[in-house]
């Protein structure tokens, strides 16, 4: 793979985790604290839809190439997300 195309996965996954993280931070109502069938299909439909958005993002950039560095980033990015980001979940 080339440099400029794993640079861009490196921010695009990054952004995406930061992304993800504020959208959690704002569902929270919905994903923790509400009944446990209601819970658990929005859960189900929000990891769903984020997974199928990074796959397709991950597809435009680099042909779907997933490798385990991408993911820790994304990871990263949903921890550094988290810091800024939890001010969503008192609103």
């Amino acid at each position: 793979m080339d440099l400029e195309i794993q640079i861009q996965s490196f921010v695009a996954s990054f952004v995406f985790g930061f992304l993800f993280s504020y959208a959690v931070n704002l569902c929270y109502r919905y994903l923790f604290l509400s009944k446990k069938v209601f819970q658990f299909i929005f859960t189900f439909f929000f990891v769903l839809s984020f997974c199928l958005l990074y796959f397709v993002m991950m597809y435009m950039i680099n042909s779907a190439r997933i490798h385990l560095y991408f993911i820790l980033i994304g990871f990263v990015g949903y921890l550094i997300g988290n810091l800024f980001s939890v001010k969503a979940r008192n609103c």
